[in-house]
């Protein structure tokens, strides 16, 4: 049975007995994502310096504008080909560290990345198909409310606000549907997209409002890791008015102090998202006997 109470103590149990293995992981994916951000910057700046270039030519030289042209077309095809590289290095990440974290196996570090870097195809096709749908849903709920309207029915209008009511607890429904679907690609490797989807809809059948509690109070610990060195930093400005060392004192603290809640809390999203797919795949206790075995 789905227990709410076993999802929080497993992942973090997970966090204090993984913990720096998944902050190396969290580190070597920064470091992938600066040198891929940082190789992004240069070519776009590159690219950018030719189309001043070409601009001027264009002016003197209007025969030139087609190519000119060509030079814009191909800034939005690279920068579109870059946040697709970037998008799925983000994948990559999450699976990796989902997959080091999992109360399931004891993956090693090579062995997660590699499984991470192994998903970024998957994913960017699932994303592209819920894409599609989010779109073709879209589609659909317009051409109802324009068939209304022109009819000059008051349907229109009552429709267009039920759909409005309706489509919040919607999201939210699918939301805890496919709260799974990073560990299903990367620690159960279902590296078919359709499959991945099934599969995820499949193991949260029956359990979509515990699984929704369980959100509610992870959406508590990110509240809570938020506001602590936030608190800090207001808290620092007020004071500041009255005494400017002890304010620009605590000022620097909560900035401090954000920068490991930060971090922390991205180490425990992965935690809490591994020990969510263990307990509705049936991991159970039995299971993580096993594992802290």
């Amino acid at each position: 049975m789905f227990d709410i109470g076993r999802v929080f103590s497993t992942s973090f149990a997970m966090l204090r007995e993984r913990l720096w293995p998944l902050a190396g992981m969290w580190a070597v994916f920064l470091a992938i994502q600066m040198a891929a951000y940082t190789v992004l910057s240069v070519v776009i700046a590159v690219v950018g310096i030719a189309g001043i270039a070409g601009l001027g030519f264009a002016l003197d030289d209007p025969a030139s504008a087609s190519a000119l042209s060509g030079i814009g077309i191909g800034v939005f095809v690279m920068m579109a080909l870059f946040f697709a590289a970037y998008l799925m290095l983000v994948f990559a990440q999450q699976a990796a560290m989902v997959t080091l974290a999992s109360p399931l196996e004891r993956a090693a570090f090579g062995d997660a990345m590699l499984r991470g870097f192994r998903t970024c195809l998957p994913f960017l096709a699932i994303s592209v198909l819920l894409t599609i749908g989010y779109i073709a849903f879209t589609l659909v709920i317009m051409a109802i409310m324009s068939a209304l309207a022109l009819t000059g029915s008051p349907g229109a209008g009552v429709f267009g606000g039920l759909v409005g009511l309706a489509s919040l607890p919607l999201m939210l429904f699918l939301a805890c549907r496919f709260a799974v679907l990073v560990p299903v690609v990367a620690v159960d490797q279902v590296f078919s997209p359709i499959a991945a989807l099934r599969r995820s809809w499949s193991v949260t059948r029956g359990k979509a409002l515990r699984i929704f509690l369980a959100l509610l109070g992870f959406f508590g610990i990110a509240m809570v890791a938020v506001l602590l060195p936030f608190a800090l930093i207001f808290v620092a400005a007020d004071m500041a008015q009255d005494n400017t060392g002890l304010g620009l004192l605590l000022m620097g603290l909560g900035f401090l102090v954000f920068v490991p809640v930060g971090i922390g809390f991205m180490l425990y999203t992965a935690t809490f998202t591994a020990a969510l797919h263990c307990e509705v795949t049936g991991g159970g206790a039995e299971r993580l006997e096993e594992v802290f075995a």
